[in-house]
Order: C-alpha cells, then sequence, then structure tokens
C-alpha cells in the first residue's frame, strides 16, 4: 500500500471515529409517576409538565445526557426499583431499602407535606378519625405518631394509586377524608373542584424530601449533586 493510500485511510478513520463519537450521546431512561403539580403526564399528548420536570430537564441538559422521562403506577415503580429496566427515579423518598439499589442525590426535587383534607364542616379533621373512611394515596407513609394522634387504628382505611380518584371519592362522599400531599391536594382541587369547600389540616413536624435516584454505578453522583445545587440557588428553590 502506497504512503498516500495509507495516509488517506487514516484520515478517513479518523473522521468516522469521530462522526460515531458526535453520535455517541448517553441516555437515560428515567421513570416517575403522575403526581402534579410536580409531575403532571398528559396522557392524551404523552407531554410531561411540572416542576420537577423543570428540573429534571434542567439538569440532564447540564449533564449533556439526554433523558426519556417514562410515565409508572406509583405501585409499579416501586417495583421497578431492584430490577435494571430504569436508570434513574423520581421522585423518591430516601427509604434503606430502597438505598441499596439507588444512590440518591444530597439535595431534594421537593418536600413532601401531607394534610387532611375534608368536606367543609363535615367533620372534626384535626383530631379523632375513629369510624371515618379514609382514603390514603399508597406514596404516603403513615409514620411518626400520625394514626395514634388521629386514631386511624379505628378508621376504615383505603389505599389508592391515584389522588384524582381520592378527591373524586370525598367530592362524592365516599370517603370522609383524604390523607395526601398538601401542595399536591390542594393543586388538584383548584384545578378539578374548584367549588368544592374542604377544611384542610396539615399534619405538624411532617416533612419527607424527595429526590433523584440513580441506579447504584451509574452516574457520578458528586457530579450530579454539584449541578443541581446550582440550579437551585439560581432558581431561588
Amino acid at each position: 500500500m502506497s504512503l498516500k493510500n495509507s495516509i488517506s485511510n487514516l484520515i478517513l478513520l479518523c473522521l468516522l471515529i469521530a462522526a460515531t463519537d458526535a453520535n455517541s450521546t448517553q441516555k437515560y431512561i428515567c421513570a416517575t409517576t403522575h403526581y402534579p403539580p410536580y409531575t403532571t403526564f398528559d396522557k392524551s399528548k404523552k407531554v410531561f409538565t411540572g416542576s420537577d420536570i423543570d428540573l429534571i430537564q434542567t439538569l440532564f441538559k447540564r449533564l449533556e445526557i439526554d433523558i426519556e422521562i417514562v410515565n409508572l403506577p406509583w405501585a409499579r415503580l416501586k417495583v421497578e426499583i431492584p430490577r435494571n429496566n430504569y436508570d434513574c427515579f423520581f421522585s423518591l423518598g430516601k427509604f434503606p431499602d430502597r438505598e441499596k439499589y439507588l444512590d440518591y442525590t444530597s439535595i431534594p426535587t421537593h418536600v413532601t407535606k401531607i394534610a387532611l383534607f375534608a368536606a367543609k364542616g363535615d367533620h372534626n379533621i384535626n383530631l379523632d378519625l375513629s369510624n371515618k373512611t379514609v382514603g390514603v394515596h399508597r406514596g404516603i407513609n403513615l409514620h411518626l405518631d400520625i394514626p395514634s394522634v388521629h386514631k386511624l387504628e379505628n378508621a376504615a382505611i383505603h389505599k389508592l394509586p391515584s389522588n384524582d380518584i381520592l378527591f373524586q371519592m370525598l367530592v362524592a362522599k365516599r370517603v370522609d377524608v383524604v390523607i395526601t400531599s398538601q401542595i399536591v391536594g390542594e393543586y388538584l382541587l383548584q384545578n378539578q373542584h374548584p367549588n368544592f369547600k374542604v377544611d384542610v389540616d396539615v399534619i405538624k413536624n411532617y416533612a419527607l424530601p424527595v429526590y433523584i435516584a440513580f441506579r447504584k454505578g451509574t452516574i457520578n453522583i458528586s457530579k450530579v449533586n454539584k449541578e443541581l445545587n446550582k440550579i437551585k440557588s439560581a432558581s431561588n428553590l
């Protein structure tokens, strides 16, 4: 082979390598669940919106990683955590059984506060829920002294995966009280049941930060935290 041909072949090889690198952008598949206003999934348009979505998309853009977001029911999302089908999840509470499989960011996407919602004037929701029918979102963990303070051990508890359905049941008087995220509940009532008046009691001392969690070994979590901190600081979140 002549020197000229060797040089030509070398140049061609370099161009092919460069083209391959240019088209090999890293891509992560991340799972979340419909949880407005933090994460809202429009089924008809297959589009995500919400404050957590804005944060996630900004973060991955800074990390120069393409992201595909998949909507899963909450029960299915929890089942997927030990498996290898997704690169990351959001927004998750940090618990030891999950930390076996996931690396969490140190900065939360948001902090969940829980509230009790009842039709205005119907019940004394501040204290005793004995013998009441109570709807609870499955993503809510009733820890601390919540059950004893509100006597939930003597209530009929219905755990459902959808806040939308819970508030439909409250409006239809199929449940007496709904327990879920304060922000989510207020958002859904304002947007779906604006004329339905409620009493709201925010459960004191309950604050659950939730995070982005990556499959172990998937990413340099320190780098993620650094970029996340910049985003949060710039937006005053």
